[in-house]
């Protein structure tokens, strides 16, 4: 079976590599292209010390050495950035198979959820999501199994990665019952990362507002309630809702007792995804493991979600303000958020011991229509 998984995972990661590759007519928009075009990776510059650069410290170290192999060259630049992605996408692979196999789940869900999943092929070889969340599920698997130390010094890792992953933190020192656990967990998990932004912070004092300070300036991107904001006048308090939202699901999960460590961080990242103002469609793959490791059947509404997520990019360029809501890019937007609303809810009740049954949801609502109509 390991070697069917291997080669699966290897034909997926062609296909994205394919699909990106910028000297095929066609070719597919990635960031990992995008970012050939800065003077960071066209002039082999430092990043962060050199040359602002808006993803934590890994994610500049691997741009840095696919343009130090590169050498200002466009294709063995994007060699070099797709090779790193695939080795990592392999560890992610293997984890997750190993998670399974532990679990005694079907294998047929990994190539369902995670490899031959729509958005794993259009957006695996295009951004560093892949390296993030192999860090993260390596760690969680560690966790899982006790050793506390390793895990904390992965998590640490997915964070100078992406910095996602410290929504997680809470339900991982909950998870643990003694406090010498969860005071060395933290000393593990803030010693990498405060060493490497410290250390660059000093060799430029620039570092955290042209790394980390870039994205919280950021407009409404693929957020479902830019339909309730549609004026970018009004996207600084579209943030307020944003973040009252998130705080207040979060917060519903941290205090819940419901879902094991899995099922909990497909909850939390889902979360995260629906409240945040920034939802880019390479985003989805953060979920798309932990449906892997969590699933016992075949969810047909995850191809919904699946064909919305793609659909963003293949219409991005279609429209002349993808922002604007009312373009194709947005209205998809809005079906992937609907989609993976319904798919966090049915995990949820899941993990609750309950089953999903819309009837449920919908008759209390028609009930209070019928009373209100009778009222007037």
């Amino acid at each position: 079976m390991k070697k069917i998984i291997i080669s699966s995972a290897t034909l997926s990661f062609i296909a994205s590599y394919l699909l990106h590759h910028p000297k095929i007519q066609g070719y597919i928009y990635s960031d990992i292209v995008s970012f050939w075009y800065r003077p960071l990776v066209r002039d082999v510059k430092i990043p962060y010390i050199q040359e602002g650069f808006e993803y934590p410290p890994l994610s500049g170290l691997i741009t840095y050495i696919s343009s130090l192999i590169g050498r200002g060259e466009l294709i063995p630049y994007y060699n070099s950035f797709s090779l790193i992605l695939f080795v990592f996408y392999m560890f992610l692979v293997l984890t997750v198979s190993r998670i399974i196999e532990e679990r005694r789940n079907s294998f047929i869900y990994i190539f369902i959820y995670l490899i031959f999943a729509p958005t794993m092929i259009f957006y695996l070889n295009y951004n560093f999501d892949v390296v993030f969340v192999a860090f993260l599920i390596l760690s969680l698997m560690y966790f899982e199994k006790g050793r506390y130390k390793l895990s904390a010094l992965l998590f640490s890792i997915a964070t100078l990665t992406k910095l996602i992953n410290i929504i997680l933190l809470p339900i991982l020192l909950l998870h643990m019952k003694d406090w010498k656990d969860r005071f060395s967990y933290i000393f593990y998990f803030i010693l990498p990362v405060a060493i490497v932004n410290v250390v660059l912070q000093l060799l430029n004092p620039s570092f955290f507002k042209e790394t980390y300070i870039y994205h919280a300036e950021w407009g409404l991107e693929n957020a479902w309630f830019v339909y309730l904001f549609p004026s970018r006048d009004s996207w600084d308090t579209a943030k307020l809702f944003s973040a009252t939202l998130m705080v207040y699901g979060l917060l519903k999960m941290y205090v819940s007792n419901i879902g094991d460590l899995y099922e909990k961080s497909f909850i939390l990242l889902s979360v995260f995804l629906l409240t945040n103002y920034v939802f880019t469609p390479q985003m989805l793959i953060f979920l798309l493991p932990f449906l892997a490791v969590i699933s016992n059947s075949f969810r047909p509404i995850f191809y919904i979600l699946e064909l919305a997520n793609v659909g963003i990019i293949l219409t991005w360029f279609m429209e002349e303000d993808p922002l604007l809501p009312g373009t194709l890019p947005q209205n998809l937007a809005l079906i992937r958020a609907a989609t993976l609303l319904y798919m966090l809810t049915e995990t949820y009740l899941k993990a609750s011991g309950k089953k999903m049954n819309i009837q449920g949801l919908v008759k209390p609502l028609l009930k209070t229509r019928v009373v209100k109509g009778g009222d007037e």
